[in-house]
C-alpha cells in the first residue's frame, strides 16, 4: 500500500495510503513516512524559500470594483453564467444593508447572514444586485466550489448549535433566475467548517480537503475550531472527500487522507489534474500555547493513482486564498501570520523576528500574492493586492481575479472592499 520513494527537488515522497484509515495522524505519518523512507529525507529538502527573496512570476494590474452592500467575510463567492455571485457570510460592519433589508441578521445588527448577491462584471455600474437568499440557517465559511455554472455549498459555521453543518446545496439557473436546491444526498460524513474554500476541482469532480469543526475541545472554555480532529474523532483536518457532480446519488468518497499536519484555512486548488495543499492553519484538539499556528507543509495529490507527494514547505503564513490559473498557476492571495508555526515532526518554532515581536497583531495581515508553480516546483511573486486582508472570498475567471472582504486590513474587521486583478502577463 506504500509506494517506493520518489527523489526531486520539490517533490520528495510519494505516500499510497489507498484506504488506511489509522488514527491519529501522527501514527499514519509515522507508518507511512517509514515505509519509504521519509525520516531520513533531510528537513532541507523541505525547507520554504525566503520570502524577501522570491522573483516575480506573474504581472496583476488590481484596481477596486464596486463595494458590496455591506463588509463581508468567507461569503461563497464563484462565477454562474459570466456573473460573480457572494452568498451568505458574516459581518461586524453592516453598513446601511439593515435600512434596506431589515431581516437582513435575522433582527440582529450584524453577524451572519443568508443574503446573496450578484455583480455583473459587463455592467459594473449597476454594482450588486439581490438574489435568491442561502436556504438553511444563516452561516459563513461553508466549503464552496463552481461545476457546470452551478455552486455547490457544503458545511459552514455559525454560533449556535450544532455550531458546523453537514449539509450540501446547490445554486444554479433556471428558467432566468438563480435558484437553490438542497442536496440530501450529498450530506458530509461529518461537520465540515470550509473558510469559503477548501475545494478543488477536476472536471465534474469536487476535492474537499483541509476543513475544521467548531466544538468545545478537551480543556477548552468555549468553542474553537479544531482541525486535528473533529468532535466525534474524525480527520475533517486530513480526510480528501470527493463528490461526483454526475452522480450525485453516490454522495461523498473518502480518498487517501493527506499524511501532513491536518490543517485548515488552506490554499486549494487543482492544476494539471492534480490537487494541491500549500500550507494552512493547524487547529490542535488539546488545549496549547496557542490555538492557531502556521503550518507550512503542502502536498500534492494524483486521483489517478490515490498517491500523495510532498512538496517544498510554504513561508511561515496562513489563511492564504488559492486560484488556479492557466492550469498551471496556483495564486496564494492575502494572509497572515501566526506568531509560532507548527511542523510536521511536532515542533513548534518562532514565525516572528525579534523586531515583528514588538509590532501590533493588526499589522500581520497581508496584501501578498505569492504564485506557485506547479510544472516547475518554484514559488514567486505577482503584484501585491491594494488593500490588506486575509481569506477574502475568491474567484478567478479567465485571467481575471476577483477578491471580495475577508478580515483585517484597514478596514478591520470585515471589509466590503472588491479587489479586481487582471493578469496581464507571465514573468520570465
Amino acid at each position: 500500500m506504500i509506494s517506493r520513494k520518489l527523489v526531486s527537488v520539490f517533490q520528495s515522497a510519494a505516500v499510497h495510503v489507498k484506504r488506511l484509515r489509522i488514527w491519529p495522524w501522527m501514527t499514519l505519518l509515522s507508518v507511512a513516512a517509514g515505509a519509504i523512507g521519509l525520516q531520513d529525507c533531510p528537513a532541507q529538502d523541505f525547507k520554504a524559500p525566503i520570502l524577501d527573496e522570491l522573483n516575480p512570476m506573474l504581472k496583476i494590474e488590481w484596481r477596486l470594483g464596486p463595494d458590496y452592500p455591506m463588509g463581508i467575510q468567507e461569503s461563497l463567492v464563484g462565477c454562474i453564467n459570466g456573473k460573480i455571485v457572494s452568498t451568505g457570510g458574516f459581518t461586524r460592519h453592516p453598513l446601511d444593508i439593515c435600512i434596506q433589508i431589515p431581516d437582513a441578521f435575522d433582527g440582529q445588527p450584524s453577524g451572519f447572514t443568508r443574503l446573496a448577491f450578484a455583480f455583473d462584471p459587463a455592467n459594473e455600474a449597476a454594482g450588486w444586485t439581490r438574489i435568491a437568499d442561502v436556504p438553511g440557517p444563516p452561516r459563513q465559511g461553508a466549503a464552496v466550489a463552481v461545476v457546470d455554472n452551478a455552486l455547490y455549498a457544503m458545511g459552514g459555521l455559525n454560533y449556535t448549535d450544532p455550531f458546523t453543518y453537514r449539509d450540501t446545496y446547490r445554486l444554479r439557473e433556471e428558467e432566468g433566475r438563480l435558484v437553490w436546491e438542497e442536496l440530501p444526498g450529498c450530506r458530509l460524513p461529518w461537520p465540515v467548517y470550509g473558510n469559503a474554500g477548501s475545494t478543488a476541482v477536476i472536471g465534474k469532480q469536487i476535492y474537499l480537503l483541509g476543513a475544521a469543526d467548531s466544538f468545545r475541545g478537551p480543556g477548552a472554555d468555549g468553542n474553537d475550531f479544531h482541525s486535528e480532529a473533529g468532535r466525534d474523532g474524525n480527520p475533517v483536518g486530513a480526510a480528501l472527500l470527493m463528490l461526483d457532480t454526475t452522480q450525485l446519488e453516490a454522495g461523498w468518497k473518502r480518498l487517501a487522507d493527506c499524511p501532513g499536519v491536518p490543517k485548515f484555512d488552506c490554499g486549494i486548488a487543482a492544476a494539471g489534474g492534480k490537487v494541491y495543499q500549500l500550507g494552512g492553519i493547524f487547529a490542535p484538539l488539546a488545549k496549547q500555547e496557542f490555538s492557531y499556528y502556521n503550518a507550512v507543509d503542502s502536498w500534492m495529490y494524483d486521483p489517478a493513482s490515490d498517491v500523495w507527494t510532498r512538496l517544498r514547505d510554504m513561508p511561515d503564513g496562513a489563511n492564504r486564498r488559492a486560484l488556479a490559473y492557466d492550469d498551471r498557476y496556483i495564486l496564494l492571495i492575502a494572509g497572515y501570520k501566526y506568531a509560532k508555526t507548527w511542523h510536521l515532526d511536532r515542533t513548534v518554532s518562532d514565525a516572528y523576528s525579534e523586531e515583528e515581536k514588538t509590532r501590533d497583531w493588526k499589522e500581520f495581515f497581508e496584501n501578498t500574492v505569492l504564485v506557485y508553480d506547479t510544472k516547475t516546483g518554484r514559488l514567486g511573486t505577482a503584484d501585491p493586492l491594494i488593500e490588506r486582508t486575509s481569506i477574502p472570498s475568491s474567484t478567478i475567471v479567465g485571467s481575471t481575479v476577483y477578491c471580495l472582504g475577508g478580515e483585517g486590513g484597514p478596514r478591520l474587521f470585515h471589509p466590503a472592499t472588491l479587489q479586481i486583478g487582471k493578469i496581464v502577463e507571465a514573468v520570465p
